[in-house]
């Protein structure tokens, strides 16, 4: 019966040695490796949240983006516009329009068309344009309200102009504006018959 105790005496010795090995290996493993598997996660998960900070601000810089597209698109599509309406026939031509219309509003909004200036026209080609210009004065007179009416009307005409210069003064009639205004055109293009 000794022996037989003996005998599982060793075997539990055995088996408590083996226990112990492997609790001290589980140790080891939990000492050395489990802080690099924790360390991997916080990598892995702060690789995650720059990743999605990433993603979050490239998201913004493409919406930008678009919206500058947006913007390039409505401008082009407003300067094809204002291209299209630009008068392509003679400086006499405009001149002419011009006149009609200046004719025109003044006798809409109820002030006198004094008188119409024009200059000679010059080529924009320093800017880049390709566009001729011609400086426009013209004088009316007549009752501030009706200034005021004439001039809103010619902002809204859709003729290609720039006002360079407007001057209100009294005068007898109520009140006088002299203004200076720079409409542009497209110069003709030059025929084969003009280069032989």
């Amino acid at each position: 019966m000794n022996a037989l105790l003996s005998r599982s005496l060793r075997a539990s010795r055995g088996r408590l040695i083996a226990g112990a090995a492997l609790l001290v290996l589980a140790l080891v493993v939990g000492i050395f490796l489990l802080p690099d598997a924790s360390t991997t996660l916080d990598q892995k998960l702060r690789a995650k949240a720059a990743a999605e900070t990433a993603r979050d601000r490239q998201k913004d810089r493409l919406a930008g983006l678009q919206r500058l597209s947006d913007r390039i698109q409505r401008g082009q599509q407003t300067l094809s516009d204002l291209e299209s309406r630009l008068p392509v026939g003679s400086v006499g031509e405009l001149q002419w329009q011009l006149s009609g219309v200046l004719h025109d509003l003044s006798t809409k909004a109820g002030v006198q068309l004094q008188s119409v200036k024009y200059g000679q026209p010059s080529k924009e080609d320093s800017k880049g344009t390709g566009l001729e210009s011609i400086q426009v004065e013209f004088t009316v007179s007549g009752l501030y309200p009706n200034i005021k009416t004439f001039m809103h009307d010619l902002e809204g005409s859709g003729l290609p102009f720039a006002v360079e210069d407007a001057r209100l003064e009294e005068s007898p009639e109520g009140a006088r504006l002299t203004g200076t205004l720079r409409a542009f055109r497209k110069p003709a293009a030059p025929s084969a018959e003009d280069d032989a």
